[in-house]
């Protein structure tokens, strides 16, 4: 800024020294004082000489700088090619690096393209033995299945057989019984001839266990025979007694005016008779009749037995079986269809189609009554479901359905249910005409895969994977993870097991 106002200041110096007479002249006018020319020269030149100096000083200061700026660049230039060099060798570091982790790498994939290779030839070495296994399982099945139904005939026959001879046992204790009566008459008379030929008394003499070591057959006077022993007790119940003598009377021929034509007296009491036997060739007079099975728990509970427990009975048209009779809920008569309780060891539920068929487990612990009994049991007449249960607090629930039906085979065992009435909440209603489902029969309407191996393994009219799972894994109480325990979800969500979860049926009213 100083140097500016010197150049300025020359300018105006310069200015006026070119200033001619004339112009001094003029100025006169204005009465100032003339400047010396001298005083203006000499000025001039100290100005010329301070611009020179500073001239120089401004040179030798950018010389200076220069020099310093170079230097400084040169530095920098010298730090920059040694990182560069520093930089180059890391890379070169970095690359060796990589192409041995590439080799690496390589000789890790083919090692795991020849064990991948290795392991699919394995899993289809197993895959065959497993096919060869299961093969082998079904052969060994249909083997055991004939050999059952040959034993079934054999059994069938023999007890045809037995049947027959036990008639002809029973035809010829009658004669025998016939025989002791008239001995029995025959004493009777000749003690009453004695008692008058020797004044004794006239009282028969009673044959008892306690004089003879005998046995009494009851509604006779005396015999050494027991026919509960032989199983005949129906003989007792099927002919009337003689009066006369209290022993059984022989049956007599289909001719002698009977109702029936079975030598028999027709009475609205007394046992059902069951199909007879072919080895008897019609003969009813041979035939020994037994009770059939109870139909269900109901039919067991109409014929006098109120205690719960397990008890044998025959579905229509199947094999007999032992299920699980409540007797004291509501009325009882129910037929338990699952049962699923604390136990120190459970069945498992991860069960197939064929098994979930023909039923599994222990009725006096925990067990599948099987679909085929259901069908047998419900169809042709209406039925009423319930459900009991009981979490792991000590509180418990109910479920009420007053319509319940299985299909069969055919319609893949479809569930009809409706009616719901109960405390536990309405968790079949997503089981309504719904197809049955297991592991290896997939028949629900979810699109993502299989209701049944999603949770847990266990059979049910799945539909939408429903609401309800007592074929599930047994758990106690809450538990993270998929939704595998025993539930009710009205009742307690899908992350509840169970402690206690029983579903039973029984023929309405």
């Amino acid at each position: 800024m100083p140097c500016a106002t010197l150049l300025v200041a020359v300018v105006v110096v310069v200015v006026l020294g070119l200033v001619g007479p004339s112009d001094a002249i003029e100025f006169q006018t204005f009465d100032s004082p003339s400047v010396p020319l001298r005083e203006v020269e000499s000025l001039l030149r100290n100005l010329q000489k301070e611009v020179a100096d500073i001239r120089k000083e401004v040179h030798a200061r950018m010389d200076t700088m220069k020099y310093e700026l170079t230097c400084e660049i040169r530095n920098m230039k010298e730090a920059l090619s040694k990182e560069r060099e520093e930089m180059s060798v890391k890379v070169d570091q970095v690359v060796t690096e990589m192409a041995d982790f590439k080799k690496k790498m390589k000789r890790g994939l083919k090692r795991v393209g020849v064990q991948n290779d290795d392991i699919k030839g394995e899993l289809r070495s197993q895959k065959a033995e497993l096919f060869a296994v299961r093969n082998s399982v079904y052969d060994a099945r249909e083997e055991v299945v004939d050999k059952s139904n040959i034993l079934l005939q054999k059994v069938n026959t023999t007890n045809s057989t037995l049947v027959c001879h036990l008639s002809d046992l029973r035809g010829k204790l009658y004669k025998i019984n016939n025989n002791l009566a008239f001995i029995s008459d025959e004493h009777r008379k000749m003690m009453e001839v004695m008692a008058r030929s020797f004044g004794q008394p006239k009282t028969p003499k009673t044959y008892n266990s306690e004089d003879y070591d005998e046995r009494v057959l009851p509604g006779c006077t005396y015999t050494p025979l027991d026919t509960h022993e032989l199983g005949l007790d129906a003989l007792n119940k099927t002919f009337p007694n003689d009066t006369h003598i209290g022993i059984p009377r022989p049956p007599e021929p289909p001719d002698a005016g009977r109702e029936n034509g079975w030598g028999e007296v027709t009475t609205t009491e007394g046992p059902r008779l069951p199909t007879m036997p072919e080895d008897c060739n019609n003969d009813r007079q041979r035939y020994l009749e037994y009770p059939p099975f109870p139909v269900d728990c109901k039919a067991v509970f109409d014929q006098g037995f109120m205690e719960d427990g397990v008890y044998r009975i025959k579905p229509p048209d199947l094999a007999t079986r032992d299920v699980y009779c409540d007797q004291h809920t509501s009325g009882g008569g129910w037929t338990v269809a699952v049962l699923r309780r604390k136990l120190p060891r459970h069945i498992p539920f991860n069960r197939t189609w064929h098994e979930y068929e023909v039923g599994f487990g222990d009725p006096r612990r925990e067990y599948w009554i099987g679909l085929k009994a259901l069908h047998a049991l419900t169809k042709g007449r209406p039925h009423q479901m319930r459900a009991d249960m009981e979490d792991w607090e000590g509180n418990t629930a109910w479920a009420v359905y007053n319509f319940f039906s299985v299909a069969g085979p055919e319609d893949k065992y479809r569930l009809r249910i409706s009616g719901y009435s109960g405390t536990a909440g309405d968790s079949m209603r997503h089981s309504h005409l719904q197809m049955f489902s297991t592991i290896d029969s997939d028949n629900d309407q979810e699109n993502w895969g299989s209701c049944a191996r999603g949770r847990g393994g266990g059979g049910w009219w799945w539909g939408r994977c429903a609401c309800t799972q007592p074929t599930g894994q047994y758990r106690r109480g809450r538990y993270q993870g998929p939704e595998r325990g025993v539930t009710w979800w009205h009742w307690k969500d899908s992350n509840y097991s169970l402690k206690t979860l029983v579903l039973k049926f029984r023929p309405l009213e």
